[in-house]
């Protein structure tokens, strides 16, 4: 494996951390285990009767135990003291299905969940109510997960943290193990805010629940309400996206009410570059897809989807006798996406949301991040064949293989995408469909998409002013300027940081992204954040002056957030 990996796994750790809107670090005391740069370790401890409740009813109910987490300096053996948590009373259950991870306490890899508010409501683990401890016993090479939602978070799509740990139970060891955080309320209020359980829900969506008329019942409420009567907001959603739309409405507008298109259009086209045939987007099979996925419902009714069960991803499928796991770009998947890619609209959306998604996937630097954590594994696996033989599911050629696999699908798997979008690009709107009566904005464009005089189309570089109150310490924003393609904006730092940039035009199907970067830490000093143009806005900027919003958030090393926004416009003559 590459040498120097982990410090690349630290940094984009860091920075998959600063997703725009992401809570400060200091808000937020598991960051620190959803660290996949190193590995924590977690002892459970059993009472007799708890094995045996667990041995009889592995995941019908919690049984009693204590839990400690420790952290490591990396390796085996190196466990610090004091414990980040030190012998709580919390509740354990087993967790996966028979045929999938499900493995027996006594002789097994058992994948496990955690209740830190076993006792009391109250109670927390590093703020947490519960953990996911999952066993990885489905992926070889141990590194789908933690890269599939390192994805989905690079793409902006709400999206659960992971770190690793090596787990002992009663002071056996079992092995290395993915901690995937739990999408419940504390998850939603650290993504979305605060959580009304009067009026929102978090539904889970598997083996082959729908949003279809008579399925509302199907899905289990994992949070908010779930009396009589309670579950209305989905059942609202179902019957809007059944309902033929009106005379002259599309179906994208009909469903708008109750579905965030541009952000499930962005979780669906993760999923398929990622080819996660499991989840809801992937191919349907006889009942048991759509599956992994959660609705979250906002206050106003509207839904938005979060990712799940990503374990059985960034693997080629083609000709290993399962053909229906092989996930084409557009191919079948959940009512919903059927939906929208039928719907012109929708599928302009969806579209742009996988171009999006294959650039800002490139810039995550997906090899690079399998090798790294691969590396960083490898002893913890070695102790695990070791120490937990009989466990052990995975000898060390397997993993290798895994891993080997995983890189030939990253390796080829932009170009796939990138051909895809090249051969199914939607039709170019109209002008006047363009604009959202932003063409004003930043003193630069016009309204209505008018050519700017010939004495204004002579200034290739825009000139952001220096930020004063809104940045704050720290930070200064120097010029912004256009060559070709490419968008560059200087800053300066006074301490070093992981700074993303993302930049947006106004259309009238909502904001649209025209290009994104993010760089690791930097050190103090110049930094240059350089991104490519999309190619819709550069030929937006042949016919008119453009309006853009660039937003910056700069997240220094001892988790401080600065973030703002500038609005600046690239004129006509600028598209060259």
């Amino acid at each position: 494996m590459r040498r120097g990996g982990l410090i690349l796994v630290g940094a984009l750790a860091l920075l998959i951390s600063c997703s725009f809107g992401a809570q400060t670090a200091s808000a937020d005391e598991a960051a620190t285990i959803y660290n996949p740069s190193t590995v924590f370790a977690i002892d459970l401890t059993l009472p007799k009767a708890s094995e045996e409740e667990l041995e009889a009813e592995p995941t019908d109910h919690y049984v009693e135990g204590t839990l400690t987490i420790g952290e490591t300096e990396g390796t085996p053996g190196t466990v610090k003291s004091p414990p980040l948590v030190d012998g709580v009373t919390v509740g354990i259950r087993l967790k996966g299905s028979e045929g999938g991870s499900l493995r027996p306490l006594a002789t097994g890899k058992s994948a496990f969940k955690v209740k830190c508010n076993f006792v009391s409501k109250s109670d927390r683990c590093l703020g947490l109510k519960k953990m996911t401890l999952n066993n990885m016993v489905q992926d070889p090479s141990m590194v789908h997960e933690t890269l599939a939602y390192a994805a989905f978070g690079a793409a902006g799509v709400p999206a659960e943290r992971t770190g690793f740990a090596y787990v002992r139970v009663n002071g056996n060891d079992f092995g290395v193990y993915l901690n995937v955080e739990t999408p419940d309320d504390v998850f939603l209020e650290r993504e979305f805010g605060e959580f009304h359980k009067h009026e929102q829900h978090l539904y889970e969506g598997e083996d082959g629940h729908d949003v279809k008329p008579g399925e509302a019942e199907d899905f289990e409420v994992d949070e908010g309400d779930e009396g009589p009567g309670s579950i209305g907001d989905l059942e609202a959603l179902i019957e809007a996206v059944d309902a033929e739309p009106a005379e002259g409405e599309s179906w994208s507008e009909h469903v708008a009410p109750y579905v965030d298109l541009p952000e499930m259009t962005k979780m669906w086209a993760v999923e398929k570059y990622i080819d996660h045939w499991d989840g809801y987007s992937g191919h349907t099979e006889a009942g048991l897809r759509p599956n992994n996925y959660y609705l979250y419902s906002e206050t106003s009714g509207r839904f938005q989807m979060i990712p799940w069960g990503a374990d059985q991803t960034w693997i080629p499928t083609i000709g290993v006798g399962m053909p229906w796991r092989e996930v084409t770009f557009d191919g079948e998947g959940g009512v919903l996406f059927d939906k929208c890619v039928e719907d012109e609209s929708c599928f302009r959306l969806y579209w742009e949301a996988l171009n999006d998604v294959t650039s800002a996937i490139a810039a995550l630097g997906p090899r690079a991040l399998a090798e790294s954590t691969a590396e960083l594994l490898e002893p913890w696996q070695a102790e695990e064949r070791s120490k937990a033989p009989t466990r052990a599911e995975f000898d060390e050629g397997e993993v290798e293989d895994g891993v080997n696999e995983s890189l030939a699908f990253i390796d080829s798997r932009q170009e796939e995408a990138e051909d895809w979008l090249a051969a199914n690009e939607p039709p170019e709107l109209p002008a006047e469909e363009e604009e959202e009566g932003e063409g004003a904005e930043g003193g630069d464009g016009e309204a209505g998409g008018k050519q700017p005089s010939s004495s204004s189309a002579q200034l290739p570089t825009v000139t952001v002013p220096a930020p004063s109150g809104p940045v704050g310490p720290g930070v200064h924003v120097g010029r912004l300027s256009r060559l070709g393609r490419r968008l560059d904006v200087s800053l300066r730092l006074e301490r070093p940081a992981a700074v993303a940039m993302q930049v947006t035009t106004g259309t009238r199907h909502g904001r649209r992204s025209a290009c994104r970067t993010r760089i690791a830490p930097a050190a103090a000093g110049k930094v240059e954040l350089r991104c490519r143009l999309s190619k819709a806005v550069l030929r937006r900027l042949r016919r008119h002056a453009l309006p853009l919003r660039v937003t910056i958030e700069v997240t220094f090393v001892d988790g401080e957030v600065r973030r703002f926004s500038r609005r600046v416009g690239l004129r006509h003559a600028d598209a060259r």
